[in-house]
């Protein structure tokens, strides 16, 4: 009797399995598939609220600027290239299409899940006082099916960093002689810290901002900061006592006098 419940038991088994490999077999690897942004706060300039992403001028040169929102899809990756669509939400946005920006290529690259939404932004007149901001929302597509209250608010302005409270003029310079620029460039390799050295990055951002704009006085001349001087000061100090790159104003002192 024990071996024909065992023989039972072993049937019930094989049926089981047999019926989860036949879904296997049976799914529908063209249905739709669900799209979504992924951003956060790290792979953003700054934020001005939690639901909002700001992006300055600012900080470059260019007049037209690609802005890449990283995206993604649930489901398998196919071997072709896959388009998908962005509504922009009129009553939510007040940046104008061809004016304040456009859209590049809006594709899922060929056997990839992830991808990005292109953006390139104008930079006008208009926002060196006033904000423009940009809501976007998935468009439901033959290939894709935008998931319910995700969306991508984006904020888009110009004008000089205002100076951070930290700046030393008799180390670093007089800020109002040009300097934003100096500053620029140090935000630019602080960011490069987030590839080369991601948890020093998380831990300074969650304590001093992505501008650091609230970091203290001096913080680049406590004990153990060689991080900071060989990968942020000194590339910067570097880069502008190149004669092809200095410019009127440009005072640092050799960080190198910063080490502890």
């Amino acid at each position: 009797m024990r071996n024909k419940y065992l023989l039972y038991i072993g049937i019930f088994l094989c049926m089981g399995i047999w019926a989860c490999s036949n879904d296997a077999v049976y799914y529908d690897v063209n249905q739709k598939r669900s799209i979504y942004f992924t951003w956060d706060r790290y792979n953003s300039v700054t934020k001005t609220a939690s639901d909002t992403v700001f992006f300055s001028f600012a900080l470059y040169n260019e007049t037209e600027y690609e802005y890449r929102v990283p995206i993604k899809v649930a489901g398998m990756p196919l071997g072709e290239e896959l388009t998908y669509e962005v509504e922009v939400v009129a009553d939510s946005s007040t940046a104008k299409y061809d004016k304040h920006f456009k859209f590049g290529k809006l594709v899922i690259p060929k056997n990839e899940i992830e991808g990005y939404l292109s953006i390139i932004l104008d930079r006008t007149e208009d926002i060196m006082d006033h904000p423009v901001i940009l809501y976007l929302k998935f468009k439901e597509n033959d290939y894709f099916k935008p998931i319910a209250n995700n969306y991508y608010r984006l904020s888009v302005v110009d004008g000089a960093l205002p100076e951070p409270q930290w700046w030393a003029p008799n180390f670093l310079g007089v800020y109002a002689r040009n300097n934003d620029r100096l500053y620029r460039k140090m935000l630019e390799y602080f960011w490069q810290l987030e590839e080369l050295k991601p948890i020093f990055y998380k831990e300074k951002v969650e304590e001093y901002g992505l501008y650091l704009e609230y970091a203290k006085a001096g913080f680049y001349q406590v004990k153990g900061n060689i991080i900071w001087i060989n990968y942020v000061f000194k590339p910067a100090y570097d880069f502008y006592t190149d004669p092809a790159n200095t410019y009127e104003g440009f005072d640092m002192v050799n960080p190198d006098r910063f080490i502890r």
